[in-house]
């Protein structure tokens, strides 16, 4: 409309109207192709979402990788980020870029540095690697006294902020301390690898190419946003950012602006940083204020049969209490009618743990049971000076990705479960190593190292690491207890 009677407008004055009418026609094209609209407010989660579902014509790409950016731009225009976000986050990376990598984050240095500098997932499967227990070694090269003394100050130094964060999200201070500590040494190490190049490399060539199809996305909306600058974000090598080492998708969900400033900033501030993941926690995590700790040291009545424990069995707390489970000091447990698990993570000679609801919420910030317990002992020791009382079993060796595939073939050819052999034990596979433990007279603890491989192969089981001899007799004691 406003190009009609042009010619009847004094000369000059014709260039602002024709500038106003491109800008109002680019502006209804954007929102018709589902830009545009997107950027009111600071919520992006509803952008995000729908973005989501154009993922798989990103994902199932399977050409080049110049191809795979080609598409990613093109997804990335339907999700309403703006071309120029996109041309600066992916316009500098080619089909040569998958063969150089970004600035290692340990190069050069001792593994049990590598380890304890690492991000959580990261440092897990280091310790992993080396061939031991790897719950044990997490613990021991991660947890150091200076991260338990840094702790310390930090709890003081940031007293007021914490109990302001407590007393809204209702997740323990020493808590949100502790994840602080494992997930980046509060802050001093958030990892060196640019985010968008990162992610996209992964979302290329990963066996989860989905997922990360969908944090690249994710990031570079975070940057069109204004959420971040492009050139500080910086994260791990899985492309977890800041000083929480957050996906993207995690930032844009449950990222908060505690100190008010308009930014959800995880890379330099501690309130953001310590709000957000107190948020983390309680939405997606489920954290349960009314039990205080996540994880019991804990020693098992004679009575109680192995086999009932794991970590996958999940009985009310209560019924352990009634059970005759007590602290390994002699104290009782907290009451609880939520589920809680007993796991042994070095077999029948080693610690026995007790496992509460929170001990799985902080799975859902990284799923792995070495990260989780890291987090559980370094918040007790920062608050309750919490040690492990019953030493570790010397002579425990982990298996490796292969040998526990061969283990899960073993066990299914013998009868006891039908198990993919994909080198993962859980569920299915630790109740099968249970079944096996039970019937040949070993310790049910679940655990599953050399010995045990060895014992299935037939290549002997004396001096098995769990052999403490065969569990206790079946009674019915906890089952009456749970039916109190």
């Amino acid at each position: 409309m406003l190009f009609l009677h042009l010619g009847s407008r004094p000369a000059g004055s014709w260039r602002p109207l024709r500038n106003l009418a491109l800008l109002s026609i680019a502006g209804g094209m954007l929102a018709a192709c589902g830009g545009g609209n997107w950027g009111a407010g600071k919520d992006a989660s509803a952008q995000y979402r729908a973005c989501l579902k154009k993922v798989p014509a990103l994902s199932r790409y399977s050409g080049s990788f110049n191809g795979y950016l080609r598409k990613a731009r093109e997804v990335g225009r339907r999700c309403g980020i703006r071309s120029s976000t996109l041309y600066a986050g992916l316009g500098g990376l080619n089909d040569r870029s998958l063969a150089s990598s970004d600035p290692a984050e340990a190069g050069g240095i001792t593994l049990r540095e590598q380890i304890a500098d690492a991000a959580g997932a990261e440092g897990v499967l280091l310790a992993r690697r080396r061939g031991g227990n790897a719950v044990r070694n997490y613990l021991a090269y991660r947890i150091t006294p200076d991260l338990v003394r840094k702790g310390r100050r930090m709890m003081s130094g940031y007293r007021s902020l914490l109990r302001d964060i407590e007393r809204r999200y209702r997740v323990p201070a020493h808590y949100l301390v502790a994840l602080w500590g494992v997930e980046s040494k509060f802050g001093a190490v958030t990892g060196r690898h640019r985010v968008v190049p990162t992610l996209a490399k992964l979302g290329y060539r990963s066996h989860r190419r989905h997922f990360f199809s969908g944090e690249l996305l994710g990031a570079l909306m975070i940057a069109d946003r204004g959420f971040a600058r492009l050139s500080r974000m910086y994260g791990s090598n899985a492309g977890a950012m800041g000083q929480t080492q957050f996906m993207p998708s995690a930032y844009i969900y449950y990222a908060v602006d505690h100190n008010g400033d308009g930014r959800r900033d995880i890379w330099r501030s501690k309130a953001d940083v310590l709000a957000s993941m107190a948020n983390y926690n309680i939405k997606r995590g489920g954290w349960d204020t009314r039990i205080g700790s996540a994880i019991y040291e804990v020693r098992l009545p004679r009575r109680l049969p192995v086999s009932r424990t794991g970590f996958y069995n999940m009985r009310p707390l209560n019924s352990w209490r009634r059970a005759g489970v007590r602290r390994i000091n002699g104290k009782s447990l907290p009451r609880s009618g939520k589920n809680a698990s007993i796991y042994m993570p070095a077999g029948c000679r080693g610690p026995v743990f007790l496992l509460t609801r929170n001990f799985r919420a902080i799975m859902r910030y990284n799923n792995l049971i070495e990260y989780a317990f890291a987090v559980s002992v370094l918040a007790e020791k920062i608050k309750h000076g919490f040690a492990i009382r019953k030493p570790w079993p010397r002579h425990d060796y982990a298996l490796s990705k292969r040998e526990r595939a061969n283990l899960q073939r073993r066990l299914t050819r013998m009868g006891y479960g039908r198990l993919r052999a994909d080198g993962i034990l859980g569920e299915k596979s630790r109740r099968a190593i249970q079944r096996y433990q039970s019937r040949k007279g070993l310790c049910p603890s679940g655990h599953a190292n050399t010995r045990l491989y060895n014992h299935v192969l037939r290549r002997g089981g004396k001096g098995y690491a769990d052999g403490s001899g065969g569990s206790p007799a079946p009674t019915k004691l906890l089952l009456q207890a749970e039916a109190q």
